[in-house]
């Protein structure tokens, strides 16, 4: 348990703290780490150890889990990784998960191995080390240097394990990961693997214990006012078998850079136990967060023994207050406040569910473009990069749990859910669970939801907490009990009648819309999977957007609502099976670009002139035909005209669009929008473009970090003779890279496309099977120790003769129990064979202790009879003839060798020759940075089509701290 120590609470006027010295004018850095462990991790597809984790003995486990492992031949990835993202298309996998091979019936690639190899130096003894996993997808065992560590089901929630026990200290660790992604979680694309960020934590013995800082502040009717005090909580966590007096001193920051506030205060905490304290700091004239203006505070906590700072960490946070009113709707800073939101899935083009950091800010930066204020993240916890992102940038989150659940497995997952997100700003509200079909009703549920929202009291005492319940005019079950009513769908006379009956209950918009359109698509086309992308397409269970959006606006008591979903995703392509293979649902399409459904949004979410006129203008063979052409806009009155000619003038009501019926003529078709005042305020126009005649290149930042993660996300479009985008163009594009950088993935959009977002190089392995070998029994050292006949020139010719496996059995090596044997076999390798990148020997099996000595020099040893060993031995050969000499022991039972042994040479990776279709003129590409300054330069050519170039700088930059 651990010890509430209830501080006195210590006030510290603004002007007071200006006046006093830094706190830490003479330490500066803190003992604390935090380093990334991205870079430079093995992965291996596939369970070919299926038998490795043992539970009989401590350190036991077998295959990639052993540390001396031989992952030579496996392949390199850098973290974020999703592996799914990178198999083809199958027509007979799952729908829901984007026809991608994995999961249920896919058990070849439903598992995968990752690897890494890291040195703690020997100063590091003595300090706490953990590490830490912001998300693996779905079910990761977890071992350090052989020892089982973790075992977490779980697709979304972070965990962390401290290692410091098993860690050697100047020498080198090994992290052994299984991850196994056979058993779906949601019912949408959820990638595999470590899809999201690896850390590795040092601390002190004494330190602030994770999430061990909370910070918030509370007015009166939760309405901000000149004096706002900080409250903060704050656990330290001591390792130690003695107890320890730590002092604690905190200072909070302001936006624009000045000590406003400081405390210092004493703590006792037990040996290996953890104690929490909980003080405040008072100042004047506090700057408030909002997504219109993100100001951020700071507050550093600084731990200190016996003088010596310990720990030291920073932690960011807003000053705002959210609340839901009855009547008022939802309230930011104590003011009405539209929620004009999106639900959002994880993952995007090119990437899958593996997004680098740089691409969460570019996806909230593209959602605020139409207005977006809010992101609800459904349906499950988020990455914290995107918190990190909607803090800086702006943007409301409702923060959503995985799962409905009271048990004590959830509940542990949804207190580090909220530990972990409660100090970021831009979480506004807290959402137990989504669309819990078949209990939601019931009393249970209502037991569960009051358990789960009591719980969220406990730790975060300033947001509210919802249920996104996808029913009507319904007060039964989680609805009876929810502090807000979250309504998935059913605007109409169920949310009036039910805001009658329950008027002291507030209410919000929890998933509305789930309009379905395809960027550039004007007509429904089910053989080739595309819906028409006018405002007109809807599932049985939903609406246009314009038909929930203009509800919603009259009612402010709903507070706004949030759209499903803002960015296409992969998998449930509704309405439609295959070839469609992601969503219809978005705003915006898997890559970010928009589809006319944004313009609608933009004119009535932003106070920014909107006039966009749809469909394009390229209809070769309907001339003469009408077209209905729609005028999205919030300008008080729209003309359109087609080649100059006026066809006329309309009033726009308000969240509506206008319509024409248009004979097809070739040209120019534009509009003119008025305000009030018939003055012209906004122009527009659509145009028949001619043939494709060159690629274009556009990034939307021509200078990223040179640090090794940052990212430029380049728009490929393809142009007639002048320029103008062709809407219709589906040219193939191949794409060529020089420089500081890589291609990361590419994408169009299309629904429908099945061809690849990624392009892995492949390393060629050769194997030259080791045959011949030959045995004898013989007293030999069970250790790594030479005896004669391990010897390159022993003569073995009198040996016994292991008959090779073709021919039905394995002769007559086989070991009694006790029995020690050497086995010998020689292989030939040319200098062609040793000139490649590496050289291993693999076995069938040792059983059950080998000692492995190549042209008698020890080059490994195994102790896994179920293993299939490989070791490295590049630099014990040498051209023409090899002899490798294995001595075997064998315990219990029956054992020896397995003859099927293979030399392997491992080649370099195979370059990857990128290419993408556009989909409707347009495609992607994402280039990621090295760590070297210079440039990128992506080329990028088409048959029939004038070249392209974009130039990237890749500017100088301090590289995440991280693990070598």
């Amino acid at each position: 348990m651990n010890s509430i120590a209830c501080l006195r609470r210590l006030f510290v006027a603004a002007f007071f703290a200006i006046l006093t010295s830094t706190l830490f004018a003479d330490e500066t850095i803190s003992p604390r780490e935090h380093l990334s462990l991205d870079a430079n991790w093995k992965f291996h597809l596939g369970d070919d150890w299926p038998d490795a984790l043992r539970l009989d003995k401590a350190g036991s486990s077998g295959g990639p889990a052993a540390s001396k492992f031989n992952d030579n031949s496996w392949r390199t990835v850098n973290l974020p990784h999703d592996w799914a993202v990178e198999l083809p298309f199958d027509k007979y996998s799952d729908a829901n998960h984007g026809f991608k091979p994995v999961g249920p019936g896919f058990p070849k690639n439903s598992t995968g191995w990752y690897r890494r190899t890291f040195e703690l130096p020997p100063e590091d003894s003595g300090r706490r080390i953990w590490l830490m996993f912001d998300g693996v997808f779905r079910d990761a065992t977890v071992w350090v240097n052989g020892w089982l560590v973790e075992r977490h089901e779980g697709g979304y929630y972070p965990f962390r394990a401290d290692i410091t026990d098993i860690a050697h200290f100047g020498g080198k660790n090994v992290v052994t990961v299984k991850v196994d992604a056979s058993k779906f979680e949601g019912w949408f694309y959820e990638g595999a693997g470590i899809y999201r960020h690896v850390w590795l934590d040092k601390t002190a013995p004494v330190a602030i214990a994770p999430d061990g800082i909370f910070v918030y502040s509370q007015f009166e009717n939760n309405v901000p006012s000149e004096k706002v005090e900080a409250e903060i909580e704050t656990r330290l966590l001591n390792s130690q078998s003695e107890p320890a007096n730590a002092t604690v001193s905190q200072e909070i920051i302001s936006p624009d850079g000045r000590s406003i506030g400081k405390l210092e205060q004493g703590i006792e905490v037990k040996a290996s136990s953890s104690s929490e304290a909980k003080s405040a700091i008072i100042f004047n004239g506090p700057v408030l967060w909002s997504p219109e203006s993100p100001k951020l505070y700071k507050l550093i906590t600084t731990v200190e023994l016996d003088g010596k700072i310990v720990d030291q960490k920073e932690t960011e946070f807003g000053i705002r207050t959210f609340a839901f009113d009855p009547d008022k709707g939802f309230l930011l800073n104590g003011q009405p406040y539209e929620l004009k939101g999106t639900c959002n899935h994880q993952d995007m083009a090119g990437v899958g569910a593996a997004l680098p950091d740089a691409l969460q800010s570019f996806r909230v930066a593209k959602l605020k473009e139409f207005g977006c204020n809010a992101i609800r993240t459904s349906h499950n916890p988020p990455t914290p990069e995107l918190l990190d992102a909607c803090d800086h940038l702006g943007m409301i989150i409702m923060d959503e749990s995985r799962l409905l659940g009271s048990d004590a497995q959830n509940l542990q997952k949804w207190d580090d859910q909220i530990r972990r997100d409660r100090n970021h700003a831009s979480v506004g509200i807290w959402s137990i669970a989504n669309e819990e079909f078949s209990v939601q009703d019931s009393p249970q549920a209502a037991n569960v939801a009051r358990t789960m929202q009591d719980f969220v009291k406990r730790l975060d005492p300033t947001r509210p907490v919802t249920y996104a319940a996808p029913v009507g005019d319904d007060f039964q079950g989680i609805n009876s009990v929810i502090e807000v009513r979250g309504w998935n769908y059913h605007p109409g006379g169920d949310m009036d009648k039910y805001h009658a009956e329950h008027p002291t209950q507030p209410n919000v918009g929890t998933e509305q819309a789930s309009t379905v359109s395809t960027r550039g698509i004007y007509e429904n086309d089910p053989q080739r999977g595309y819906v028409s992308a006018y405002d007109d397409n809807a599932p049985h269970w939903a609406q246009t957007a314009e038909t929930w959006w203009s509800f919603f606006a009259d009612r402010p008591w709903l507070s706004g609502g949030f759209v499903w979903t803002g960015f296409d995703y992969r998998g449930e392509p509704t309405p439609y099976a295959w070839p469609c293979i992601n969503s219809h649902f978005g705003v915006l399409d898997v890559c970010g670009f928009p589809k006319d459904n944004f313009y609608y949004y933009q004119s009535w979410w932003t106070t920014n002139i909107v006039l966009h006129l749809l469909p394009h203008w390229n209809w070769p063979g309907k001339e003469g035909q009408e077209i209905r052409v729609d005028a999205l806009s919030n300008c008080k009155q729209v003309e359109l005209f087609l080649n100059g000619d006026s066809l006329g003038k309309q009033m726009m009501k308000p969240d509506s669009h206008l319509s024409w019926q248009v004979k097809y003529t070739p040209g120019a078709l534009s509009a003119k929008g008025y305000d009030d005042d018939g003055n012209v305020i906004a122009v527009t126009k659509v145009e028949t473009t001619g043939e494709p005649a060159a690629v274009q290149l556009t990034p939307n930042r021509t200078t990223i970090n040179a640090d090794g993660e940052d990212v430029s996300v380049i728009t490929v479009s393809v142009a007639d003779a002048l320029g103008r985008i062709v809407p219709v163009a589906g040219n193939k594009i191949s794409f060529a890279l020089e420089g500081a950088g890589k291609i990361l993935g590419v994408g169009n959009g299309d629904p429908s496309c099945h061809e690849p977002d990624t392009f892995v190089a492949q390393t060629a392995v050769k194997s030259i099977p080791v045959n011949d070998w030959r045995w004898q029994l013989a007293d030999i050292p069970l250790k790594a120790a030479l005896v004669p006949e391990y010897a390159g020139d022993f003569d073995d010719s009198a040996w016994n003769v292991i008959k090779p496996k073709t021919d039905g059995d394995t002769g007559d090596q086989v070991l009694r129990e006790g029995q020690t044997a050497v086995f010998r076999a020689h292989v030939s390798l040319t200098e062609a064979d040793l000139a490649n990148p590496a050289v291993q020997v693999r076995f069938g099996g040792i059983d059950d202790h080998g000692w492995v000595f190549v042209n008698n020099l020890y080059v490994g040893d195994s102790a896994d009879w179920t293993a299939q060993p490989a070791f490295d031995i590049k630099k014990v050969l040498h051209a023409g003839d090899n002899v490798i000499a294995v001595g075997v022991f064998n315990e219990t039972g029956s054992g020896g060798l397995n003859p099927d042994v293979n030399v392997e040479l491992v080649g370099q990776p195979a370059a990857s020759e990128w290419s993408r279709s556009v989909f409707n003129g347009l495609a992607q590409v994402i280039v990621q940075s090295s760590k070297d300054a210079g440039e990128i330069k992506l080329t990028a050519t088409a048959e029939g089509l004038q070249p392209a170039t974009a130039t990237i700088t890749t500017q100088a930059a301090a590289a995440r701290p991280s693990v070598p």
